[in-house]
């Protein structure tokens, strides 16, 4: 996993509103990809999220200025099983 975020926030905004967000499936079986757009109380913000070997696993970005938040997401939709070691789908032996 890598993780890494930069966020600076105004301390007296209390807004939260999702203002646009669509998922979309790709020519990869059992990827997507997830964009979102937020008001928000951020002044300005970055974050990379890369992650394995983990449910929903995947890259997630984020930029965030001046009260909007933008993210995108590339992830699977399978869950990890630690016991087996790799992806299942639930209803799966």
């Amino acid at each position: 996993m890598i993780n890494f975020s930069f966020t600076l926030l105004n301390p007296w905004g209390k807004r939260w509103q999702n203002v646009w967000s669509r998922t979309y499936k790709t020519p990869f079986e059992n990827k997507f990809i997830e964009l979102e757009l937020h008001k928000d109380t951020t002044i300005v913000s970055f974050m990379l999220h890369l992650t394995t070997r983990q449910s929903h696993g995947g890259l997630s970005m984020e930029l965030g200025i001046l009260g909007y938040s933008f993210n995108f997401n590339f992830y699977d939709n399978r869950h990890w099983s630690y016991e087996l070691d790799r992806y299942f789908n639930y209803g799966e032996e």
